[in-house]
């Protein structure tokens, strides 16, 4: 199902319906500022499982979560001062930052490292998504696992249908995933480059 959802103007029975999808463990697939990303809530294991089981993920391979502010960020993952100085520089934005995970975390999205991915996006509708469950939402891209990169929510309706509840219809996004940056030890490791600019932050 496809719906129209605008969260600078939005219809309170289309929110309620995005809200109660969430919490009732259901998969939603919305717009970010990178791909489409699919998601559900952090909390709920079942619906993090049959994420997996609907992208054919490996279950090795940890998801990161979409975060509302900083102070999301801290009450999941922990931060250093100089990761606080990085994610200042780059969020909002199309990077995917690798920090350690706090307890919270469900082991499901954790690495192996007990790290976890953390998104800002700068993109009106994942944050208001966040808003609406008030916590943080899973991310990951809307597409089966090793194939191509799916830009129009019509398409990805009908390649998931059956698996995914909702589908909030951002129009064509056609971009390239987000810059992944592992912070450990006052150190930034590049672990896939994407849409982000991090040269500046090497050097500075």
């Amino acid at each position: 199902m496809i719906v129209e959802w605008d969260p600078l103007r939005p219809r309170k029975k289309t929110s309620e319906l995005i809200k109660k999808t969430l919490v009732d463990g259901g998969i939603i697939v919305y717009p970010t500022d990178t791909l489409y990303g699919m998601g559900c809530d952090l909390f709920n294991i079942k619906a993090i499982r049959k994420l997996y089981q609907i992208k054919r993920l490996p279950t090795k391979r940890a998801l990161s979560i979409i975060c509302r502010d900083f102070r999301d960020v801290s009450e999941y993952a922990v931060m250093s001062d100089f990761s606080f100085g990085v994610l200042k520089q780059c969020l909002p934005g199309p990077y995917t930052f690798i920090l350690k995970a706090r307890k919270i975390m469900p082991k499901l999205l954790m690495t192996e490292k007990k790290e976890v991915g953390i998104r800002i996006p700068s993109h009106p509708v994942p944050a208001a998504l966040t808003k609406l469950l008030e916590r943080p939402i899973i991310n990951t891209s809307a597409r089966v696992f090793g194939e191509e990169l799916l830009s129009d929510p019509r398409q990805i309706e009908k390649i998931f249908k059956g698996s995914v509840d909702l589908v909030v219809d951002g129009e064509i996004v056609v971009s390239e995933a987000s810059t992944v940056m592992r912070l450990a030890d006052d150190m930034i490791e590049v672990l896939r480059e994407g849409k982000g600019p991090f040269k500046h932050l090497l050097t500075s």
